[in-house]
């Protein structure tokens, strides 16, 4: 922005509130346009499901939850420090994708309530040169939330870099009438009374 360029990014605008409102300040002085969304949720799966739900085939959606529970980057990644930090985690990594599926899902959100905790201190990396190495966690690997929509619809989220292995859906969404379930490109819409 100190360049004279608007500012788009996929993931969090910021780390915390007072760095996003010294972001906006600086767009607004400058004149310029800043903002933040995942472009997944215009996807095909995702563009479906919501195609679904606003034409009611699973009637008027009252619960949604949302899943993205996997290892530790440290099993993959070279240099998987960073996801450790503050502004790091499965939440700030992962959750954006979900939360702008549940906004483009389920419309505007009216509350947010979470619990998040730190299950291991340290992490040991897995690849690269520095396998071996262990590296301090300082941020949430376990994030809980719950998510009232202002249509009174309720959503469970969960981002985790604790998990081996599990069977979750990512994304479903249940109605009055039916279940909408989203992945990516996959889409799987079953209508039906309850």
């Amino acid at each position: 922005m100190k360049a004279g360029k608007h500012v788009y990014v996929e993931k969090p605008l910021s780390a915390s509130i007072q760095e996003g409102k010294e972001l906006l300040a600086t767009a607004k002085k400058n004149g310029l346009l800043i903002g933040a969304a995942p472009d997944t949720f215009l996807g095909a799966g995702l563009q479906t499901c919501r195609t679904l739900i606003e034409k009611g085939a699973i009637g008027q959606p009252v619960a949604a939850t949302a899943f993205m529970l996997k290892r530790g980057p440290e099993n993959w990644h070279p240099n998987p420090a960073f996801f450790y930090q503050f502004g790091g985690g499965p939440m700030y990594d992962m959750g954006p994708y979900y939360l702008t599926a549940f906004i483009s899902l389920m419309g505007p959100v009216k509350r947010v309530t979470a619990s998040a905790g730190i299950p291991f201190l340290e992490r040991t990396i897995m690849t690269g040169e520095d396998a071996g190495k262990k590296i301090p966690v300082q941020t949430p690997t376990h994030i809980s939330g719950n998510v009232e929509f202002k249509s009174g619809a309720i959503g469970t989220i969960i981002t985790s870099f604790n998990v081996l292995a599990t069977q979750t859906p990512f994304i479903e969404i249940y109605g009055t009438e039916g279940i909408d379930f989203c992945s990516g490109s996959e889409h799987v819409c079953w209508a039906g009374k309850a």
